[in-house]
């Protein structure tokens, strides 16, 4: 009796101290995800983009911060925002410096230093011209926009945003028509506006949301024209290749948890 009792005990010990190393192995393992799911902050570059995001009273304000803010914490990521300017935003994600750009549609360009998220809404561009040069109803075909002669002569100055990628077909309607048009590149929708109302731009093109935003402050002579030819264009999250793409992951389910709601 005695022997079988040494080893039921020993059976014991051994089974105990087999749970106990396990419970330590499952308590460690789930601080280190804790760990790993706390210490995700993202340093995102951000700009002006009213009524996209926008800063007021130490606040940010916009449909795309709200997005981006409650897909992040969603994620269980903090946001550390620093304003600067897109084109400088992407050079610095392509370093490293920063982490994440929101509404970004996909270039090839971009995809060679960068991780893309699933899409998280679709983006539409418009055209912004002067009545009394096109009056022909609510929307445009840009080619034959382009192809049309303009009133000063010469090539047509296109207002485009610095950094901006049109999408495919609408890249590929502005190469078709290099002679025709003469793309003025600048960095908001004011300086479209001023170089519009002036003569200098003959029209320019922004994001439809911006445009109606901005129609109580047009002037009279002003349009919005819709671009026959682009359809919707998806726009994603940006990481930088230093992200760990667990993170990324996380906020492609955040993405798809918030479009089957």
């Amino acid at each position: 009796m005695h022997i079988l009792q040494m080893r039921k005990a020993m059976r014991y010990r051994s089974s105990f101290f087999s749970l106990v190393l396990a419970s330590l192995a499952f308590l460690c393992t789930s601080t280190l995800a804790e760990q790993s799911h706390s210490k995700c902050e993202l340093r995102v570059g951000w700009d002006d983009w009213p009524p996209y995001i926008e800063f007021e009273n130490g606040q940010f304000y916009g449909l795309e911060y709200g997005l981006l803010k409650a897909t992040a914490d969603a994620a269980g990521c903090s946001l550390d925002m620093i304003q600067v300017p897109w084109v400088r935003a992407l050079h610095m994600l392509s370093k490293g410096s920063l982490d994440l750009l929101y509404g970004a549609s996909y270039s090839e360009e971009r995809d060679e230093f960068s991780r893309y998220s699933l899409p998280y809404r679709q983006e539409q561009f418009v055209l912004i011209t002067k009545r009394e040069a096109y009056d022909q109803g609510r929307s445009v075909s840009l080619h034959d926009w382009l192809q049309s002669t303009p009133a000063h002569g010469g090539r047509s100055p296109l207002g485009l945003f610095r950094g901006n990628f049109y999408g495919e077909k609408m890249e590929r309607i502005l190469d078709d028509n290099k002679d025709n048009v003469e793309r003025v590149y600048l960095g908001s929708n004011e300086q479209m506006i001023e170089m519009l109302t002036r003569n200098r731009l003959d029209g320019f093109i922004t994001e439809d949301g911006v445009a109606r935003m901005l129609a109580g402050t047009f002037p009279p002579a002003l349009q919005r024209l819709v671009i026959k030819e682009q359809v919707a264009d998806p726009l994603h999250y940006i990481f930088s290749l230093e992200v760990p793409v667990e993170v990324i992951e996380r906020f492609n389910a955040a993405i798809i948890n918030d479009t089957q709601d």
